[in-house]
């Protein structure tokens, strides 16, 4: 018995031992130079405060609406065709993969983790959704990168739509490899009640804000986390090996600082296509019931990284006389506002919601009376 709790297999000696030396290094690290760690947990806060919040909370909840209030199911309905067809995914999995391309990185996961608690997916197939459902969304790469970082519009549409196509094309080529491996299960379950307004409301905005906040929070781990690790190892963060980390490890901080040094958007594109380490720990808390193969992940993430950076960098090779932000020399200073379109529209989309959910408060109260 006591050999059993002590046994460790070869293949996870390694890893456990890098985590062990690389959490005793950090430790040491934040207990010596605290300062460090508070000053990369502002870091983090800032980005959380200026950019995250006022960018992905309104998207996050029109996401969690959709889902609550049961357009998802009508959703899946319409989109069966294509997931059958093109990714050889059972119905239920068509406003998912929707969704996983406009709500950002930790939706898809969610929504996977949740089709597997419900038995309308097998292991294999939320595995191989996982190779193209895990996207940055609208939100993120126009809002985020393409407004505030790099203050064009333009390159975050142009970064979203490669990211979508690269994902969509990882998807059909996944779904014809499984084609003759997977069985396809057929039929559609619909809703039989009607869903509370109100209730879906609520519960929408406390998803939301839950989802952003824990985002939030890992940010600024990850933040206070690679300050101590590039205090540990003595790298400057604006050099190129110091934005390759931060690039490699949290995908905001890494986009800003490629933004903020003038670096080509292809770069960019490769950084949120990976979407960094504190992203795929947010991804692997939200598949608590599904036990991943987590180097296939990594080695996906990498592959639709490296696949939108090219197709970025052809796009930019074509145009590049005729669009300047787009050249490896311009140099950009981020902007960070949330007042932009994106965040306007979605602000008045949710003040339309929340008219309608009064009127419909008041009608139902009055009948009652």
């Amino acid at each position: 018995m006591p050999k059993k709790l002590f046994f460790i297999r070869r293949s996870s000696f390694l890893p456990l031992a890098a985590v062990c030396v690389s959490f005793i290094t950090v430790s040491v690290t934040m207990i010596a130079f605290p300062q460090v760690c508070i000053k990369g947990a502002k870091t983090g806060l800032d980005y959380s405060l200026n950019i995250l919040i006022p960018s992905l909370f309104p998207f996050m909840f029109l996401s969690c609406f959709a889902a609550e209030y049961g357009i998802s199911e009508k959703l899946s309905a319409f989109l069966a065709p294509v997931t059958e067809r093109l990714f050889h995914l059972p119905p239920q999995t068509g406003v998912t993969i929707l969704l996983s391309l406009i709500g950002g990185y930790p939706v898809g996961a969610a929504g996977i983790n949740t089709l597997y608690k419900q038995n309308k997916i097998t292991q294999k197939q939320a595995e191989r959704m996982l190779y193209f459902c895990v996207n940055p969304g609208p939100a993120f790469l126009v809002s985020v990168v393409g407004a505030q970082l790099y203050g064009s519009t333009s390159v975050g549409i142009l970064l979203f739509c490669v990211q979508v196509i690269t994902s969509v094309a990882v998807g059909i080529i996944s779904g014809v490899s499984a084609k003759r491996k997977e069985p396809l299960i057929k039929g559609f379950v619909k809703e039989k009640n009607s869903p509370d307004f109100s209730a879906s409301f609520v519960s929408a905005c406390v998803s939301a804000c839950t989802s952003t906040l824990n985002l939030c929070f890992m940010v600024i781990l990850f933040s206070s986390l690679t300050a101590a690790v590039f205090k540990t190892a003595q790298i400057s963060q604006t050099s190129y090996s110091g934005i390759i980390m931060r690039c490699i490890i949290e995908v905001t901080d890494g986009t800003a600082a490629l933004a903020k040094d003038g670096y080509p958007i292809y770069l960019t594109a490769l950084a949120a296509g990976w979407g960094g380490l504190c992203v795929h720990f947010q991804v692997f808390a939200a598949l608590s019931d599904i036990n991943i193969n987590k180097l296939r992940f990594f080695f996906s993430r990498l592959i639709c990284g490296i696949t939108s950076a090219a197709v970025i960098y052809i796009i930019c090779y074509i145009i590049k006389t005729d669009i300047p932000v787009f050249s490896n020399f311009e140099r950009s200073t981020p902007v960070f506002s949330s007042s932009t379109v994106y965040g306007s529209m979605a602000l008045v989309t949710l003040s339309i919601l929340f008219l309608i959910f009064i009127c419909r408060y008041t009608l139902s109260h009055n009948d009652h009376e």
